[in-house]
């Protein structure tokens, strides 16, 4: 399973009711009220426990929260460090 395919099933799991139709690594999650600002916090812990990586503080920012594929460059991006 890829980084995408992961956040998209999550998301889909999580604030869909399991129905990820009509999402796609580009909708803009927080725009849309897909997801909120608050539930930033339980994505970044899923995301630490799948993938083992620590989402510093200063990273933790709508920007880089905008959609699955601005998500997944943040986690390819921490896994480098």
């Amino acid at each position: 399973m890829t980084t995408k395919d992961f956040l998209l099933e999550y998301i889909a799991h999580a604030w869909l009711d399991g129905n990820g139709d009509g999402l796609s690594s580009d909708t803009p999650l927080l725009d849309l009220n897909i997801i909120s600002s608050a539930e930033v916090f339980d994505l970044v812990h899923s995301i630490q426990a799948e993938f083992g990586i620590v989402v510093p503080f200063q990273e933790i920012k709508p920007d880089n929260f905008r959609s699955v594929d601005v998500i997944a460059d943040l986690i390819d991006r921490l896994e480098k460090q």
